[in-house]
């Protein structure tokens, strides 16, 4: 059984993009000349800003996942994982599909504690789609690797949210700062 798909949790470091996401909302701040912070209001202001450059609370929904099909292998995938001709009609991809709610720059960044061994997956749309190119023989197996790997998925996810969590702290102090500085005037 092969899990196939981009590595979850190993695209670009999660603290350079939360410290991008809060140097945005400062840079928006700074354009926000004091007349109107005293018009809007300055809870208001630093309200928006949070709802725009926070981070959601990012949660899989694993118990709503779904099957969403099978399919013979392609020579392409063959090839990769070493199936000869002979075997195509033994070896299948299966997918599933699991929806998730909040971020998925939760599920792709690289977070500061992870794992050596990352999942496989596909994040489009609030889905994760899991592929498996895996034999007749090793189907039996399917349920118990997919709930290692939300387990997996899980684990890791918990370390981003944390992340996510702290950022959050960080801009609203941030903000919270930047703002009764510029009224003090």
């Amino acid at each position: 059984m092969y899990l196939v798909g981009p590595y979850l949790f190993s695209g670009a470091e999660l603290e350079v993009w939360l410290a991008r996401r809060r140097a945005a909302a400062l840079d928006e701040l700074a354009g926000i000349s004091a007349e109107q912070l005293g018009s809007k209001g300055a809870d208001a202001v630093l309200r928006e800003l949070r709802g725009r450059y926070g981070v959601a609370h990012t949660a899989l929904h694993s118990d709503d996942a779904f099957f969403a099909g099978e399919r013979e292998l392609t020579a392409e995938e063959r090839a990769s994982i070493n199936v000869s001709a002979d075997d195509t009609t033994r070896y299948k991809a299966l997918s599933i599909v699991i929806p998730f709610s909040g971020d998925e720059h939760l599920l792709t960044c690289t977070p500061s504690i992870y794992s050596a061994h990352q999942p496989q997956a596909e994040v489009k749309d609030g889905k994760i789609t899991v592929t498996y190119f895996l034999s007749e023989i090793e189907e039996a197996q399917l349920e118990n690797s997919f709930q290692r790997l939300i387990a997996l998925i899980d684990r890791t996810l918990e370390v981003t949210q944390w992340q996510a969590l702290g950022h959050n702290e960080k801009l609203g102090e941030a903000l919270h700062g930047e703002i009764a500085r510029r009224l003090r005037g």
